[in-house]
C-alpha cells in the first residue's frame, strides 16, 4: 500500500531519453542531419531531418529515480504521422504508425539502453507547420504503468522529399485590363519553379488612360482546409517586390526578376491526406493616384529540387529574350536588325507620348519631354558614329540636365539597355506599330489609338478618361483591390 500511494504522489518514476541516428542516405546527399526551425513561439528548435525511404534509427534510454524501482509493464516505441487542422485542434488524423516493442514487462533499477530501428519508411508527405493545418511526424516512446502512471515521451523530427523537375511547359501569356482605361500584357517564363529559382517575366502596357503611382509583384500562399460547402480558405502574402514606381507609357515593356530563395516557402501541396491543400499565386498589383489598387492573380506550381540536382544548375540564370512581347531596341518590325543611328531616331519619335506620360523603371518614374529623347538621340548617334567619349559626354549632360532637372534618367531611352533586355520605351512604340498586340473587349490598341487621332482629340480623350472612376469589383483578397 505504501509502494501504491507513493508511486502516485511521487510523479514520474523513471525519465526517457532517446537520441536519433542520422540517415546513412541523408549523409550520402549531402543534407546536414537536421534543421533548425521557429515554432508558433517565435523559439528556434532543431529537429532531425529525414526524407522518405530512409531508416530511422536511435537508441531509448530509461533511468529510473535514483535509489527507486521503477515496475513497467512494457516499453515501446512507435513513429507517427500525423495531420492536424487548426478548427480541429487537439484531435489530429493519423496517416502513419508502426510500432516496435522494445522491453517486456518487468521493474528498472539501473539504466537501460534500448537500439530501436525503423527500415525504409515511406513518409509521403513533407512536415509542414501553416495558419490552417500542419503535418507533423515524431517518435513517441511509452514506458507502461498501471493507474495512468505510464511515461509518455513524444520526439518530433522532420521530413523533407525531394521531387524531380517537371517538364518545361510554354511561357505564361496574358492580355488583361480595363475596357478604354488600362490594357497590359505579362508574360511569365514559365509555370513551375524550384525553391530558390529566380521569376522572370515582363509586362507591356498597351493602353494606359489611369494614372498609376506603382507597381509590385507579389507571391501569396493559400491554404484550403475540408471539401466542399466546408472549405476554408486563408491567403498571407510571403514575399512582396516593387517592380515600377511613376507612371508608365503607352508601349513600355517593365521587366520582372524575383528570386524566390531570401523567402520561407514550401513546395505547393494537392489534397494533403484529403484534409487540406497549399497553393502559390504570383500578384501582380498597380495603384494609381487616389489609391485604388488593380490585381491580376496566376498561380504558380513550387518543387523541391534534390541537392544534387541544385548543384547541376548554373549559378545565375539570365532572363531570356520574349519574342512575343513588343518592345525588343535594335529590331525593326519585321525582325531585322537595325543601325544604332535607326534605333535613337525610333526612341526619339516614341518618346514623347500624347500629354507628356511618363515612363517608368523598377526605380523610378520620369516624364520623356523632347529634350529627353533629344539628348537620348544625340547620344545614341554619337556611339553609333563612333565620335569619342566627349559627344557621349555632352549628350549624357544635356540628358540629366534637360526640363526635370538633374538626376531623371527616362527608363530604356539608351540602346544598351533597351537592347538587352528590350525592355525599353524606344523600341516599344516603334515595334507596336509593326506588330500590334491582340485587343481586349474588342477596342483598339495603343498604336491604332496614335494612328486614328490627333494629339488634342488623344488629351481630350485621355482627360475624359482620368475622370472617369474604373468599376468597383469585390476583392477576392480581401483589401479592397480591383480584378483586371
Amino acid at each position: 500500500m505504501n509502494k501504491l500511494f507513493g508511486g502516485l504522489v511521487g510523479g514520474a518514476a523513471c525519465t526517457v531519453q532517446l537520441e536519433v541516428r542520422p540517415s546513412g542516405s541523408a549523409a550520402a546527399a549531402g543534407v546536414p542531419p537536421s534543421i533548425s526551425l521557429k515554432n508558433k513561439r517565435e523559439e528556434v528548435e532543431t529537429l532531425p531531418l529525414f526524407s522518405s525511404k530512409d531508416t530511422i534509427s536511435g537508441e531509448v534510454k530509461v533511468t529510473p529515480i535514483p535509489g527507486k524501482r521503477a515496475d513497467h509493464q512494457g516499453i515501446r516505441v512507435q513513429l507517427l504521422g500525423e495531420v492536424e487542422l487548426a478548427s480541429e485542434k487537439g484531435h489530429p488524423h493519423q496517416f502513419l504508425s508502426l510500432v516496435r516493442d522494445l522491453a517486456p514487462p518487468g521493474d528498472l533499477t539501473t539504466q537501460v539502453s534500448l537500439p530501436f530501428e525503423f527500415g525504409s519508411v515511406e513518409m509521403q508527405y513533407e512536415s509542414y507547420r501553416g495558419s490552417q493545418a500542419q503535418v507533423r511526424y515524431l517518435l513517441r516512446v511509452t514506458v507502461a504503468r498501471g493507474l495512468g502512471q505510464s511515461v509518455v515521451k513524444d520526439h518530433p523530427f522532420w521530413v523533407r522529399n525531394w521531387q524531380p523537375a517537371p517538364p518545361p511547359g510554354p511561357p505564361i501569356k496574358m492580355e488583361v485590363g480595363i475596357e478604354d482605361c488600362l490594357h497590359i500584357e505579362f508574360e511569365y517564363d514559365r509555370g513551375a519553379y524550384h525553391l530558390t529559382d529566380t521569376v522572370l517575366g515582363r509586362i507591356h502596357f498597351l493602353l494606359v488612360r489611369i494614372k498609376l503611382k506603382h507597381m509590385e509583384l507579389e507571391i501569396r500562399r493559400r491554404e484550403t482546409s475540408g471539401a466542399g460547402a466546408a472549405a476554408k480558405s486563408e491567403s498571407e502574402t510571403v514575399a512582396k517586390y516593387e517592380i515600377m514606381d511613376g507612371a508608365p507609357v503607352r508601349g513600355e515593356s517593365i521587366p520582372i526578376r524575383l528570386s524566390l530563395r531570401p523567402y520561407e516557402l514550401s513546395p505547393s501541396y494537392d489534397n494533403v491526406f484529403h484534409k487540406f491543400s497549399v497553393r502559390y499565386f504570383v500578384n501582380l498589383v498597380l495603384v494609381d493616384e487616389e489609391d485604388r489598387r488593380y490585381f491580376k492573380q496566376q498561380e504558380i506550381t513550387l518543387y523541391r529540387l534534390s541537392p544534387e540536382e541544385q548543384a547541376r544548375l548554373p549559378a545565375s540564370r539570365l532572363p531570356r529574350r520574349m519574342a512575343s512581347l513588343p518592345g525588343h531596341a535594335h529590331t525593326s518590325g519585321g525582325g531585322t536588325p537595325r543601325s544604332p543611328a535607326e534605333s535613337a531616331a525610333a526612341a526619339a519619335a516614341a518618346a514623347v507620348p500624347a500629354g507628356g506620360s511618363a515612363s517608368a523603371s523598377a526605380s523610378g518614374a520620369v516624364p520623356a519631354g523632347p529634350a529627353v529623347a533629344q539628348a537620348a538621340a544625340q547620344q545614341q548617334a554619337g556611339t553609333a558614329a563612333g565620335s569619342g567619349g566627349a559627344q557621349q559626354d555632352a549628350a549624357a549632360r544635356a540628358l540629366m540636365s534637360g526640363p526635370l532637372g538633374r538626376g531623371h534618367i527616362m527608363f530604356g531611352n539608351a540602346g544598351k539597355e533597351g537592347g538587352a533586355d528590350g525592355g525599353g520605351a524606344s523600341g516599344a512604340a516603334a515595334e507596336a506599330a509593326a506588330a500590334p498586340a491582340t485587343p481586349v473587349d474588342g477596342s483598339s490598341t495603343a498604336a491604332q489609338l496614335a494612328a486614328k487621332q490627333t494629339p488634342e482629340e488623344q488629351q481630350a480623350q485621355d482627360k475624359a478618361a482620368e475622370d472617369k472612376p474604373a468599376a468597383a469589383t469585390t476583392s477576392p483578397l480581401g483589401d479592397g483591390s480591383t480584378p483586371i
